[in-house]
């Protein structure tokens, strides 16, 4: 699925990205700078499952409305966090710049950020064996991410920063014993998942959708001995196309071992495992995109005809689990901790510049510091109290937010006292 277009010329553009980004400054008619942030450092993402974190090095995919009036696409390549994404101009390379783009018939410009590795297609990408069901241990486990922007055509132009969100779906399973005949440690057990869709065959660049296929199948989720964890026994997690269950042939498990094969139908229900106060059992009905389902099943020799029990299903949020998601957290100020920690590290000497980048941007030519505000730091009563910076060698883009009630820069700075 390597897009066929890229030539070694592309190639030695991108290496200029990496060399002189952080030179780059957007401005409203200029370069489009791009953030994209997960919850820890993430690295190369192409295909396997999407570290969490902030997005530092790897190659996307964005796509928007030309001048032609149709959606096109190109290549993002993230070095030290931030991307630039070029674009082809008679036989040479360079960065797309906001007046390249069309806006829609609302006034804006609306564009998507994705992970795939199909550089041809702007809206509909074939999928197929490259993206089938695949455990989080197979490097190529095809772990689908992808963002959506709407910008207002006459609003200030800047870093354009992407929430990314998981578009497959997440399975664990942890299976219990209940009957003193049965016995697992050290036990070669095959596990199957029956009458599921493994192969998607298309995803949708501007909406976000993984369309599943409509054949049905049997996956081999594991073979081999389990790992016991507390009183249950767990296999490495999968990721699947999102689907729709077919409802006369139901999902079955079927767990192998010892010459014998315990075989049950999934439960048709599932509860919130998130820590909501709402855990009333909703419909199984398929795997959703974007969600981690925890199929939990009980083997039993003491039930008459029932081999598997299954318990509800617990179903999260994909990022709720084991610290794995989408928090998309452009650098800048949230809290007031964030502006308490800013300032003193910015009144320290010396600077601890890698604390810095966490809030704003440097200019390696003038060595001047940009931050970004991007939520409502305390209100007008804290005014009084709020730490300052020591000199307004800086800029602060309040993007509409304040600080203690304050929206100048000026106003953050301690007064400076002149010697008589």
């Amino acid at each position: 699925m390597k897009a066929s277009y890229i030539t070694a010329m592309f190639l030695a553009a991108f290496s200029l990205v990496a060399c002189s980004e952080r030179e780059h400054v957007p401005e409203n008619d200029g370069d489009i700078r791009i953030c994209a942030s997960l919850m820890n450092t993430a690295e190369t993402l192409t295909k396997g499952e999407v570290a969490a974190g902030e997005v530092q090095t790897g190659d996307y995919f964005l796509s928007y409305g030309s001048a032609s009036g149709e959606r096109s696409l190109c290549k993002v390549t993230f070095t030290y966090g931030d991307g630039y994404p070029l674009i082809e101009e008679d036989g040479a390379f360079r960065f797309l710049r906001w007046n390249d783009m069309k806006a829609d018939d609302a006034g804006n410009h609306v564009l998507t950020l994705d992970n795939l590795t199909d550089g041809q297609n702007a809206v509909e990408v074939p999928l197929g064996e490259a993206y089938a069901a695949s455990s989080v241990e197979d490097e190529d486990v095809p772990d689908i991410v992808w963002g959506s922007r709407t910008i207002a055509a006459d609003a200030e132009k800047g870093t354009v920063d992407f929430s990314l969100y998981h578009r497959m779906a997440k399975i664990s399973l942890e299976i219990t014993v209940n009957s003193p005949g049965i016995v697992l440690d050290d036990k070669d057990v095959t596990v199957t998942l029956k009458n599921v869709t493994a192969i998607p065959t298309t995803f949708n660049r501007s909406s976000g959708t993984v369309s599943a296929g409509a054949e049905f199948t049997d996956v081999e989720l594991y073979s081999g001995v389990l790992t016991q964890s507390g009183n249950h026994y767990v296999i490495p997690s999968w990721i699947f196309p999102p689907q729709q269950f077919d409802q006369d042939n139901f999902p079955k498990l079927r767990i192998e071992f010892d010459g014998q094969a315990y075989e049950g139908t999934l439960n048709r229900y599932m509860v919130n495992d998130g820590g909501d106060s709402d855990d009333t059992p909703v419909s199984l009905d398929g795997f959703e995109a974007g969600r981690h389902l925890t199929l939990r099943a009980r083997l039993s020799q003491g039930v008459e005809d029932v081999e598997v029990i299954f318990m509800p299903v617990y179903i999260r949020k994909w990022e709720e689990i084991d610290g794995i998601g989408i928090t998309a957290k452009q650098r800048g100020i949230y809290t007031e901790t964030d502006y308490s920690q800013l300032v003193a590290t910015y009144n320290d000497d010396p600077q601890d510049e890698s604390v810095l980048e966490k809030y704003g941007k440097k200019d390696d030519a003038s060595g001047q510091w940009t931050f970004d505000l991007f939520k409502n730091i305390g209100d007008s009563a804290g005014e009084a109290g709020m730490p300052k910076f020591k000199d307004g060698n800086f800029t602060m883009n309040f993007h509409g937010y304040s600080i203690y009630g304050v929206t100048d820069k000026d106003s953050l700075v301690q007064e400076q006292v002149t010697e008589p």
